[in-house]
């Protein structure tokens, strides 16, 4: 299986919507904004995901979040930035037969993690991929038998017939 790690501000920066709602709103909607576009994305793709903010000025120790979608959602420790943290799992699944991909734009966490084996993908690629999942699932969905069709079509005529019946009469069925 994939672990995706998502270095969750950077993206967050690099997506205009997530920047936006960051800056409009609060940066609590635009992290659980983030986790709830990666949600189908990693569904489709059978990737596990872990979003990892830093949490660099609290006095907290790390923070592993399960969400609602299987996505975990990582808060690192007091004195620990989110590129260490993901440098640290990196190394950890080095030679594994685990495939990591690390989705940042910082161009040194990129050349990192790639030198312990790890993919990269910029946040840009990051979203063009999740767009493009969302995508062919919409597409998937106007396409597959059953959408917008009526529950009659797989009723037979003595039964829509009686039910009909029914529903002008306006009498109970019972």
């Amino acid at each position: 299986m994939t672990l995706l790690i998502v270095d969750g501000y950077n993206v967050i920066g690099a997506w205009p919507d997530l920047q936006r709602l960051q800056r409009e709103t609060s940066l609590e909607l635009a992290r659980d904004r983030l986790v709830e576009s990666l949600s189908s994305y990693v569904a489709v793709r059978g990737y596990q995901a872990i979003v990892v903010f830093d949490a660099y000025a609290q006095t907290t120790p790390t923070q592993h979040l399960p969400t609602s979608a299987g996505i975990q959602v990582c808060f690192t420790a007091w004195g620990e930035t989110a590129d260490s943290w993901i440098e640290r799992c990196c190394a950890e699944n080095r030679g594994s037969r685990r495939r990591i991909r690390v989705a940042t734009s910082d161009r040194m966490q990129q050349l990192v993690v790639s030198g312990y084996g790890a993919e990269w993908m910029s946040a840009q690629q990051l979203w063009r991929e999740v767009q493009q999942t969302a995508k062919e699932i919409r597409s998937h969905q106007q396409h597959s038998p059953g959408q917008g069709q009526s529950l009659a079509r797989f009723l037979d005529a003595n039964t829509r017939a009686r039910l009909n019946q029914w529903r002008i009469q306006g009498s109970d069925p019972g």
